[in-house]
């Protein structure tokens, strides 16, 4: 199974920019997604229906804002990529893949001894075509003041975490 890494796409500046906002929102609707780009309801549309096709974009659902229609609410969708986290320990390791939505993609582990077959087995299991970028830590990292947590642990809310479907 082959994997993408992470490169420059192709998208025009506006689907870009709503791409970007739509990352650090989290789910946004297009009357969201518009006036936090700084951009046209129209443009929006159109870069919503650009990052659709290339699925970097998905309807997930609707919001009612209590008069008129509902809005179609949008989240990142599953070409957006995804994060491995490997979690090394003095004897076990775990391995956790989630999508950049948060959703569970792959989960393997093994001993520390084993742990790059540990990785490669979470690799194989990621879907074709999943969207990689590296990125290491030396340590575990956590805010200040608070205690360490395991890879791929939940979050406070807005922020991605990994979840079973």
């Amino acid at each position: 199974m082959e994997h993408v890494v992470a490169r420059e796409s192709r998208l025009t500046e506006s689907a870009s920019a709503v791409f970007e906002v739509l990352a650090r929102a989290g789910s946004a609707t297009r009357p969201q997604l518009a006036s936090l780009a700084g951009l046209s309801k129209p443009t929006v549309s159109a870069a919503v229906v650009e990052l659709e096709h290339v699925r970097l974009a998905a309807h997930s659902g609707t919001a009612s804002g209590g008069t008129g229609r509902n809005a179609a609410v949008y989240r990142l969708g599953p070409a957006a990529g995804a994060v491995l986290a490997v979690d090394l320990g003095p004897a076990l390791t775990r391995v956790r893949g989630c999508a950049l939505d948060g959703t569970l993609l792959a989960e393997a582990t093994g001993s520390r001894e084993d742990a790059a077959d540990a990785v490669r087995e979470a690799l194989g299991a990621l879907p074709a075509g999943t969207r990689c970028a590296p990125s290491s830590s030396p340590s575990v990292m956590s805010p200040p003041g608070t205690a360490p947590a395991p890879a791929c642990a939940p979050r406070p809310p807005r922020r991605a975490r990994c979840s079973t479907p």
